[in-house]
C-alpha cells in the first residue's frame, strides 16, 4: 500500500490532523478556520486516500444547521469520533 504524504500547513494536512484526533468539521466551522470550499477539500482528501489504496476512511453525517436546513459534518472512521456510531453516519 502506498503512503499518504501531506505538506505541513496545507489544507489536507490541517483536515487530516483534525480528523485523526477524533474531531469533525462542518462548512461553517471550516470557514471560521479559514478553510474554503470544504466539500472540494474533502473530495481532494478522499482522492489522495484512494490513490494510496485506503478506502472508506472519511465519513459524513447530516445535521441541522442554524438556518433551518442541514449541513454535512465530516470525520474519520476508526479515530474515536463519537459520531461514527450515530444513526445516519455514512461513508463519504
Amino acid at each position: 500500500m502506498a503512503k499518504v504524504v501531506f505538506k505541513a500547513g496545507s489544507t489536507p494536512y490541517t483536515l487530516h490532523t483534525l480528523f485523526s484526533s477524533g474531531g469533525s468539521l462542518t462548512y461553517d466551522e471550516a470557514y471560521g478556520k479559514n478553510i474554503r470550499h470544504l466539500s472540494q477539500r474533502i473530495a481532494d482528501l478522499k482522492a489522495k486516500f484512494l490513490e494510496a489504496g485506503i478506502k472508506d476512511l472519511i465519513m459524513v453525517i447530516d445535521e441541522p444547521n442554524d438556518r433551518g436546513g442541514f449541513h454535512a459534518r465530516y470525520f474519520y472512521r476508526g479515530y474515536g469520533c463519537p459520531l461514527e456510531n450515530k444513526e445516519g453516519a455514512r461513508v463519504y
